[in-house]
């Protein structure tokens, strides 16, 4: 009889909460749907690569002949000093069986006894590829025949594909890939180049590394999900940057997950196509901190911060630069800032710092109260205004940081929350900043203005329509062909001259008045 059962597609995995797994503690979301792209970042030992053993196992394969079938224990080894009792975390994902709508789905994955569980064969059908740092190894180092090498040679399924976009990463023209594959079945990737041939026994371990992430994105079937650990290792930057192009358009096309980890900064450069996760391990105290009382026994909490830089990781762990300290989403609030403070003449007792998306707000706030090194007298965390306005939306961000229902502790994120203002953007001009401020140049009176002021307004004036709102105030620098501080310096002081500015930027502005009155004390 014909086998019935419909296998799922558009597999997607929403998010990771992690409980507990290796050091990685009460991490409460790390998202991997916002883009085809997610790399993971962090310093040694923030969990980067437990994230990625752990989503190796949480799918059983399409078809095992095809792919590994990866199971807890070929990452989390019990060993004499940890058996990995005690483990959880739980995948939010969905899928479509058939002409099925939809399913959002939890599944759970513990280790509560000598096994895991759910049981392998119950867990959710996907093709999952992992491609670990043993791969970096030049296949030359890990061959022991001590004669000569015989092999069967076959072009690579994909070889046009993949030459191509080979050619494209190293700038080098390349023939065609083949496979060499031994009378005993082993396997070595071969390249030829200007009609040389040679295989992976000769081939740089750059080269190898690149074959095989690139023969797993373009083999793979829609909706698979890719892990490979370390992508960066053996790539210069300008490579890394031409690889990561090519996995993109290769993803979107085929509706791939490609999650990886990077210790490399460039990264931070590629945020149109790859989503930025930023892990990072603080240590806290008992829940005697929520009432305010004397630690009891430290403990541990992983954070995730999404599209953000190194800056804010680095305030969380060191101290206070500037007796004023405010928290920004972009450059474009920090001009906004800048000109309050120079206005109430406070701009050199102000540090500004970036955190990036707003979620990443919840998540400073919450850290440094859980480290007690929150101020809501001298810190400000601003919010652009255009998501995450609403009292309750606020307080289910901060409760994925600092979590529990003991006593104090909805009094301790009131507390977190009420550190938060925003700007007040007016709804019929769109809320986003670059949005608002474009607005408030073209309400001037053109007739008051001169020179460069008039040349702003003129520009702002010929910008009819922008799809990318975030784009309006970058259209106008580029227009005026100056560097992007010295132009936001110059359309912010133009934009304070209209008269929805004051209702704009009140909540900031209010604070840090309040804020100048503090600096001027004898004792700051």
């Amino acid at each position: 009889m014909k086998d019935s059962k419909v296998s799922p597609t558009q597999q997607v995995i929403h998010y990771l909460k992690i409980d507990h797994l290796k050091g990685i503690r009460d991490l409460q979301e790390i998202r991997f749907d916002e883009k085809n792209l997610t790399s993971i970042v962090g310093v040694n030992g923030s969990g980067k690569s437990t994230i990625l053993h752990a989503l190796a196992c949480c799918y059983k394969p399409e078809d095992e002949k095809k792919q590994k079938n990866w199971k807890f224990s070929d990452f989390f080894t019990p060993t004499t000093h940890s058996t990995w009792q005690g483990s959880e975390f739980t995948m939010v994902h969905s899928y479509r069986e058939g002409a099925q709508e939809i399913k959002d789905e939890q599944t759970t994955y513990r280790k509560t006894t000598d096994r895991w569980s759910p049981k392998y064969s119950r867990r959710p059908e996907r093709f999952v590829d992992f491609i670990g740092i043993k791969t970096c190894v030049p296949r030359i180092e890990e061959e022991r025949a001590a004669g000569t090498i015989k092999f069967n040679t076959t072009k690579h399924e994909v070889s046009d594909l993949i030459i191509s976009e080979l050619s494209s990463i190293f700038n080098k023209n390349y023939d065609e890939l083949s496979i060499h594959v031994t009378p005993n079945g082993k396997i070595f990737p071969g390249l030829s180049l200007k009609s040389i041939k040679y295989s992976s026994l000769a081939m740089g371990a750059g080269e190898q590394r690149v074959i095989e992430i690139l023969s797993s994105i373009f083999t793979a079937p829609k909706y698979g999900l890719i892990l490979i650990d370390e992508i960066d290792l053996l790539l210069h930057t300008d490579a890394l940057k031409r690889l990561l192009r090519s996995i993109s358009g290769r993803a979107s096309a085929k509706n791939l997950q490609v999650i990886f980890t990077s210790h490399r900064e460039t990264i931070l450069t590629e945020t149109d196509i790859v989503s930025i996760k930023h892990l990072h391990t603080i240590e806290i105290k008992d829940s005697s901190v929520a009432a305010g009382n004397a630690p009891n026994a430290a403990k541990t909490k992983t954070l995730c911060f999404s599209n953000t830089t190194p800056d804010i990781l680095h305030r969380l762990t060191g101290d206070m630069v500037r007796t004023i300290e405010v928290f920004v989403e972009d450059d474009v609030a920090k001009s906004i800032i800048d000109w309050e403070a120079s206005k109430l003449k406070i701009k050199r007792h102000v540090n500004t710092v970036f955190y990036g998306s707003a979620s990443n707000c919840f998540s400073v706030v919450g850290g440094l109260a859980l480290t007690q090194k929150y101020n809501p007298e001298k810190q400000l965390y601003v919010l652009d205004g255009d998501v995450l306005s609403e009292e309750d939306e606020r307080k289910t961000q901060l409760e994925k940081v600092v979590s529990g229902t003991e006593e104090g502790r909805e009094q301790f994120r009131e507390r977190c929350v009420n550190g938060i203002r925003q700007f007040n953007p007016s709804s019929d001009f769109g809320l986003s900043p670059e949005s608002q401020i474009h607005h408030m140049i073209r309400s001037l009176n053109p007739d008051d203005l001169s020179g460069n002021d008039r040349e702003i307004y003129d520009i702002s004036s010929d910008i009819e329509y922008e799809k990318d709102k975030h784009y309006l105030i970058g259209k106008i620098i580029d227009t005026l062909n100056v560097e992007r501080s010295v132009g936001l310096s110059q359309i912010i002081n133009l934009a304070a001259r209209s008269n929805y500015w004051d209702r704009y930027t009140q909540q900031v502005r209010d604070w840090l008045t309040h804020a100048a009155n503090i600096v001027s004390q004898p004792d700051v």
